[in-house]
């Protein structure tokens, strides 16, 4: 099946809009990745003999939209100046468009690929959210009003990959204009790669633990599973000369337990740090430096010495995505009774009101959104999928926490872990 679909990938080059679209139903599927060469080199060409492709080409807000947001996935800098044609003389959006579900849809999902000064977009998100919200009524297409719906909910860009990929997958089922070669594909990717995940959640849990005499009891276990990985990964990476990627991966352990040790102090002391102490160390405990560090580890050749003493550097895309992640806790986790919050400093140090904190956060995370935007621009420092590993634990985060602390409360993630874990997609 997945010849089926490159001979597809192929046929749709006579029209380079076209092509786009089909890409883009590859990437909401969930199986762009094995076509990943396909469809870079298809972009490039693209962008390389027509830049201003959704501005010459006579295509309706849908398509436009789509251009925009794809390209801007690959790292493409597309000109948000290709939806001017969609104003009126006024300078608004025209009336107009607000019949078209699709094609509105289709813009509120680009516009959260803004980066810092695009004005028109800041205006096309605002435009969109609130006749999004009055379309997905009874008298549209039920599928097509819970597609609206959940994306007003989670937005596309901000979402989970593989969660969104499932969303999208029952979509397209009920979809008129589905092609079933596809969407039989997608199914069974989704099932396989589910499999794949079972199984390496087993192994995960076949661990054999050391207990460690001179800790408390409940550290035992943790402790133990900690160095058994370690050992193992080391042992296993030295093989292949990487066992640099473990000793960094270490040390940033070593940094988290640290910051741990510091607001163990603080909550023994009653002290409520400025807002900025409390959020650079925030930061840490929140594993900005550890997690991508860790995840690297299992990404071959490509996570080099050189990426792990990029992430060293501690670039910006990691500190817009690891503070916006942080914001986003903090606002859902402040009433955990623990230490100080990043609310609390903030309220504290600004004389603000808990309303007023929130929406200055809002403005934070947004801001942090458009710095994860511009760092995946071409040329970028590193590979993009070193960049994607970054770009989607501030994805995992603002999942983890939409409606309330996932972490404190997991049975408001069940759904989630069922439906990527357990239950497979009906073939």
């Amino acid at each position: 099946m997945k010849d089926h679909v490159k001979e597809m990938l192929v046929a749709s080059r006579n029209d380079p809009v076209e092509e786009v679209v089909l890409i883009n139903l590859l990437c909401r599927l969930g199986v762009s990745y094995h076509f990943e060469n396909e469809i870079e080199e298809r972009l490039n060409h693209i962008f390389e003999m027509q830049p201003d492709l959704a501005a010459e080409k006579d295509c309706d807000l849908y398509a436009t939209a789509i251009l925009f947001r794809v390209f801007r996935q690959h790292g493409f800098n597309v000109s948000s100046g290709v939806f001017n044609k969609f104003k009126d003389h006024d300078g608004n959006f025209k009336e107009s468009l607000t019949s078209d579900a699709r094609g509105m849809l289709s813009l509120y999902e680009a516009t959260h690929l803004r980066v810092h000064g695009e004005d028109i977009l800041e205006e096309a998100l605002t435009f969109t959210t609130a006749h999004l919200k009055s379309m997905a009524a009874p008298n549209l297409d039920q599928n097509l009003a819970k597609h609206i719906n959940d994306a007003l909910e989670q937005p596309l860009h901000m979402g989970v990959p593989r969660i969104e990929a499932h969303k999208f997958i029952s979509f397209y089922e009920h979809d008129d204009s589905k092609n079933d070669t596809l969407l039989k594909f997608a199914k069974l990717d989704f099932n396989r790669v589910q499999l794949l995940h079972q199984q390496e959640l087993a192994y995960i849990t076949r661990w054999d633990i050391n207990c460690v005499s001179e800790l408390p009891e409940y550290m035992k276990p943790l402790y133990g599973a900690l160095l058994n990985l370690f050992d193992e990964l080391n042992n296993e990476l030295a093989e292949e000369g990487r066992s640099y990627s473990v000793s960094f991966t270490k040390d940033m352990m070593k940094g988290v337990v640290r910051a741990y040790f510091v607001e163990a102090q603080w909550f023994r002391e009653g002290y409520v740090p400025p807002f900025d102490e409390r959020m650079s160390n925030a930061i840490v405990t929140g594993t900005c430096f550890l997690d991508p560090a860790a995840a690297y580890i299992g990404l071959g050749d490509i996570a080099g010495i050189d990426a792990y003493e990029w992430l060293r550097s501690q670039p910006k895309i990691m500190t817009a995505s690891f503070t916006l992640s942080r914001l986003i806790a903090d606002l859902a986790e402040q009433e955990r009774g623990h230490v100080a919050s990043v609310v609390e400093s903030y309220m504290k140090e600004y004389g603000t009101s808990g309303e007023e904190t929130a929406e200055e956060f809002k403005k934070m995370i947004a801001d942090g959104w458009k710095d994860i935007n511009e760092e995946c621009m071409r040329p970028t420092i590193v590979p993009m999928r070193l960049l994607n590993v970054i770009v989607n634990i501030a994805r995992l985060v603002e999942v983890f926490y939409k409606k309330m602390d996932g972490v404190t409360n997991p049975e408001y993630l069940k759904d989630h872990v069922t439906k990527l874990f357990i239950d497979p997609i009906l073939v």
